[in-house]
């Protein structure tokens, strides 16, 4: 039986990881590519998608990245946590996180700081 989890309204995180708007990121999940709303180490969010995962199952993320020379192809898995119907969203985290990504991520995040203060 697939569980089923959606939002209407934005409700409060226990998150771990702080998310980012900033370099948003482009996404290959399976054979689909998406941009992020904001990403952490923990997860990101997307647009919605027809034939979306249902809350619970698992997609591979094959390749990140923030620009044409920043890219990685990566072996890790993410998980559908939340679908927002009202923002048509979906929000994953994280179940596996190999090396590559991992890396590529904190990059990631340092160059944020490098786009924070160019203003």
């Amino acid at each position: 039986m697939k569980r089923i989890f959606i939002t209407t309204g934005y409700r409060g995180h226990n998150r771990k990881d702080r998310r980012f708007e900033v370099p948003k990121l482009h996404l290959t999940l399976g054979n689909l590519e998406f941009a992020t709303y904001d990403w952490s180490l923990g997860g990101f969010r997307i647009d919605d998608f027809a034939g979306r995962p249902p809350v619970g199952e698992k997609v591979s993320v094959r390749q990140i990245a923030y620009d044409t020379s920043r890219t990685a192809t990566t072996n890790s898995i993410a998980v559908v946590t939340r679908i927002l119907v009202g923002k048509n969203q979906v929000a994953f985290s994280f179940n596996k996180l190999d090396e590559i990504a991992y890396d590529f991520l904190e990059k990631a995040s340092m160059h944020r700081l490098t786009q924070l203060a160019k203003g």
